[in-house]
């Protein structure tokens, strides 16, 4: 009984001092904060120091024109070294690899100048790999991590490797790196931009996917296998002339048999364009459970880009709706995802506003739609990632096939996205 009774006070301690706490940390005069921000250097502080020993020197005891004199020399030195610092020294940061996806290790080759007589101690780069953090992203603020350097040499240049191993895609940096330098006393920081930047670009991160498409051929045609007639390809007969055909296509021993002009005709297998489409419409939940959902959105189809190109199969990608250029092959993967790169961690819904892309799908074409929204537009739990595989049915069915996955994004991506892939090419091989 005791011992319950003598927690009640322990409690109202408490509560006092949380109450206390609260009180001395709010700002009972914003109107008055620009005029004593510069209280936050420590630099304020001593010109407040200085001030209040100048007083004294002048009323009560010449010692304080020593002190004053003291503290004059710490400002001049404090301000003075790392104002010269920063700008005599020129900085160029560039990235030691070009092709770099989300999670890889890299780091950035960072080269200073110093053009002073004696070294430069206590430099700082502030934000070369800057993000949204969980808490500011909302706002658009981003975090600037930081890295030292512990000396320059005088008269020479000198390189360093900044680590990296960034967490999700972009160009980076994201905003323009900072040079720093308080050194020696650290009673004020002057900062000045990297003059020289070339960024780098980080692409999305890449699922194994292993899957096979059930399309054929390598030419580009509106729909369906077999062999289609074209000017280029394996011989396939003959036929009467055309308006429009080439001379090159004329059969002249069968032209002047029949005694009329006969051309070859020529053909190959032929495939469909296969159309990507990404929803970046928010799913729910809080900020950093929508920006892991997008993430993982963005990877589902910047891998199933790789897996198109390294099957030769003609691809369109649609970014809401939105139907993106890109040139064909291998620089058609690289153009697509520097585009999935450029779509901001958080999406695009501060840019423009995102079109649900559910069901849109264009006839005769298979069609790939990611998305976190369910068959009626209502947006899916933060851990699902919805897919949408529709190919044309083969034969003499014309109906299409459809199917509609969902990726549990806690349980392993790549056997979903594979065990999709083969089904999808199962029930499209029994129409």
């Amino acid at each position: 009984m005791l011992h319950g009774s003598a927690k009640f006070p322990r409690r109202i301690i408490i509560m006092f001092f949380r109450s206390l706490s609260i009180l001395a940390n709010r700002d009972w005069c914003p109107w008055a904060n620009r005029y004593v921000y510069w209280l936050k250097e420590p630099v304020g502080w001593f010109v407040v120091a200085t001030a209040v020993s100048i007083l004294v020197g002048a009323f009560l005891s010449p010692l304080g024109w020593t002190v004053a004199a003291g503290l004059v020399a710490i400002i001049a030195l404090g301000l003075g070294f790392p104002w010269l610092a920063i700008r005599t020294l020129s900085c160029e940061l560039r990235s030691a690899r070009t092709d770099l996806h989300e999670q890889d290790a890299s780091q950035f080759e960072l080269i200073v100048r110093n053009r002073l007589p004696f070294p430069v101690l206590g430099l700082m780069i502030e934000g070369y790999l800057s993000w949204p953090s969980d808490e500011t992203q909302e706002s658009g603020d981003v975090d600037r991590p930081i890295i030292g350097l512990a000396r320059v040499p005088p008269l020479s240049s000198a390189s360093y490797h900044l680590p990296i191993c960034p967490e999700y895609r972009g160009r980076y940096p994201i905003q323009v790196p900072t040079i720093a330098c308080s050194f020696p006393f650290g009673i004020w920081t002057a900062r000045g931009k990297v003059r020289k930047v070339v960024p780098v670009t980080v692409w999305p991160l890449l699922i194994p996917v292993s899957g096979e498409i059930e399309i054929a051929g390598s030419k580009l045609a509106d729909v369906g296998r077999g062999e289609r007639p074209s000017t280029q390809g394996d011989f396939l007969g003959v036929r009467d002339f055309r308006s429009g055909d080439s001379l090159r296509s004329i059969h002249w021993a069968q032209s002047a048999r029949n005694d009329r002009l006969i051309v070859c005709e020529r053909g190959g297998p032929q495939k469909q364009a296969i159309e990507l489409h990404l929803s970046t419409l928010p799913c729910e939940g809080n900020a950093i459970e929508r920006r892991e959902n997008l993430a993982w959105r963005v990877r589902i189809a910047a891998s199933l880009v790789d897996l198109l190109v390294s099957r030769h199969l003609p691809f369109r990608l649609y970014v809401d709706g939105i139907l993106q250029s890109l040139p064909d092959g291998v620089n058609g993967r690289s153009r697509a995802w520097d585009l999935l790169s450029d779509i901001p961690i958080v999406g695009l819904a501060g840019k423009s506003e995102p079109r649900s892309v559910s069901g849109a799908f264009s006839s005769g074409s298979s069609s790939f739609v990611i998305s976190a929204t369910e068959t009626k537009g209502d947006p899916l739990a933060a851990q699902w990632v919805r897919l949408d595989i529709k190919q044309p049915s083969i034969g003499i069915r014309s109906m299409a096939t459809g199917q509609s996955y969902l990726f549990d994004l806690d349980i392993d991506i790549a056997a979903q996205l594979n065990d999709a892939l083969m089904e999808a090419n199962h029930v499209c091989s029994a129409c």
